[in-house]
């Protein structure tokens, strides 16, 4: 299997919940699919939500939903990146206008990541469009770019360092998984991998497809652990070098 392999980071990032909150905006632990689906978009320079009209998904989506990502959490923190509060004043005027017309300062409150990182792979075989695998391929090479790709939105600049193209092939006999995985299609053991190391388990429900009527998220929790896997189900399992990456 071909892969395009790099590595994302940045200084912060916010990949915003869709939930509504009076207080404040909150963030994934960790970049998701849609999210990485839409950097890929905005290298290749495809449309997006504000160029959708009648279609079904916006540009970069509908081209792209079939390829499967394997996403690698790097750090010391076990798969947690740390979050702080941002309060900021919206100072742009439509947003500064009460109920009553009368002027209002909007202040907004958002939640971001800090000194986030991740090792990204994209399974290449599973890009049907020649032209657009090709162009995929170029530009992260190269370290080329339609738009400005960016960690949730332009606050958050995207780092992109490291690329390169692999061949891996897929495992059955697994211990243990290094990246973010599904967590229903993987039966693990009560136990670290390495019975030395304190057990840990990073949980969390993230987004992995649009919904065809309304483009909202669709949700499945991701895990990533030290934990030892006992059986794979559905889960598919590539080998890089001593490194077992799952693919979403």
């Amino acid at each position: 299997m071909k892969l395009l392999k790099f590595n994302l980071h940045g200084k912060t990032a916010h990949f915003k919940k869709p939930d509504v909150n009076a207080y404040a905006y909150y963030t994934y632990s960790h970049i998701h699919k849609i999210a990485l689906y839409g950097i890929l978009g905005a290298i290749l320079g495809l449309g997006g939500y504000n160029q959708q009209r009648e279609e079904k998904y916006p540009e970069f989506y509908a081209r792209l939903k079939e390829v499967r990502l394997g996403i690698v959490p790097i750090g010391k923190r076990r798969g947690y990146f740390s979050k702080k509060m941002i309060t900021f004043n919206n100072s742009v005027g439509y947003a500064n206008i009460g109920a009553d017309k009368a002027p209002c300062n909007l202040v907004v409150r958002e939640q971001w990541l800090e000194d986030v990182a991740w090792e990204i792979y994209i399974a290449l075989d599973d890009l049907k469009d020649v032209k657009l695998k090709e162009k995929l391929v170029e530009y992260i090479l190269n370290s080329k770019a339609e738009y400005i790709p960016y960690l949730g939105k332009n606050d958050h600049i995207a780092n992109i360092s490291n690329p390169q193209l692999i061949e891996c092939d897929i495992e059955e006999d697994v211990e243990q998984i290094n990246s973010l995985f599904y967590y229903d299609e993987v039966e693990l053991d009560d136990e670290a991998i390495d019975t030395n190391e304190v057990t840990y388990l990073f949980k969390d429900y993230m987004p992995t497809a649009l919904k065809k009527e309304n483009n909202m998220y669709e949700l499945k929790e991701l895990a990533f652990t030290n934990r030892a896997v006992e059986d794979l189900n559905d889960q598919v399992i590539i080998l890089d070098g001593e490194k077992y990456i799952a693919l979403l």
